[in-house]
């Protein structure tokens, strides 16, 4: 029998391209094997029964990045970047191509894109590459029709056609790049973390002020994530969470965004005055 979730998403109506856009970015930790593709899949299906369109950003899964590297060494000693994002944006391609396949089994209308087909266009060092262009209308487009689509993050294609990397991390800067290009209502970058903490969990509580909600807040319970950060503070205490590069465009772009697991509210990173008044 048809499950209510894939009833729904078959019967979202087909949504226009000023229809609010929710940006989600599942990373390697999350997508660590095949067994995750179909959670993810589901998550996305209940955002597209409520009426939302998602832009789903993925990394390649599990250590497929880090297997790809140790692959190369093998075979090369010296390991040209302009022939390595080629290599390393296969991980992230195979990744777009099992999420799209699982929301298929689940009903949900989905479109996989890949780096040649739709580029995020890039500047700069090929494997620490600054994203500097979409094709949003392209996105919007594909979203009149369908119920999300599926990018690649981490990879781009510089103006020379050749592809480029965004660092370290860099599906972090896609997620937020991509919802500062489509005016997305939200970008959530889902982790295997439930959030931004004040001081690393395995040290118990912080004697000294609360570095999430200023110095007047006690001290820090490091089994709790911090529930709003500014940029400035995620950029201190989170930057082995969040790319420290995807903070600084945050901030330059005035982008507000959450850090959270597959469940639980985790961290909102941006401007603490829209977060007062709209508790």
């Amino acid at each position: 029998m048809e499950s209510a979730l894939k009833r729904s998403a078959r019967a979202a109506p087909h949504r226009l391209p000023g229809d609010a856009v929710h940006v989600l970015k599942f990373g390697s930790s999350v997508l660590a094997g095949p067994q995750d593709y179909p959670v993810v899949a589901e998550m996305i299906g209940r955002k597209v029964a409520r009426g939302r369109a998602v832009v789903a950003v993925v990394s390649a899964m599990g250590d497929t990045t880090d297997s790809l590297l140790a692959a190369a060494r093998s075979v090369a000693r010296i390991l040209p970047d302009r022939l390595m994002g080629a290599l390393l944006a296969t991980g992230e391609e195979a990744s777009v191509a099992l999420l799209t396949l699982a929301l298929a089994g689940r009903g949900v209308r989905a479109a996989g894109f890949n780096s040649w087909r739709l580029p995020i266009r890039t500047q700069g060092s090929l494997s620490d590459a600054d994203p500097v262009a979409v094709d949003a209308a392209q996105i919007r487009a594909t979203l009149a029709s369908h119920d999300a689509v599926v990018f690649p993050g981490f990879v781009g294609v510089d103006a020379t056609g050749v592809p480029s990397l965004l660092g370290r991390g860099g599906s972090d800067l896609t997620a937020l790049f991509l919802g500062d290009a489509l005016g997305a209502a939200q970008v959530r970058l889902i982790k295997d973390v439930d959030g931004i903490f004040p001081v690393d969990p395995r040290l118990g509580r912080s004697p000294g002020p609360h570095p999430c909600d200023g110095p007047d807040a006690g001290p820090a319970d490091a089994r709790t994530p911090c529930s709003q950060l500014t940029w400035a503070q995620a950029r201190t205490i989170g930057g082995g969470v969040v790319q420290s590069k995807a903070i600084d465009f945050a901030e330059d772009r005035k982008l507000d965004f959450q850090v959270t697991g597959l469940t639980g509210k985790g961290t909102r990173v941006g401007r603490p005055g829209r977060w007062e008044a709209t508790r």
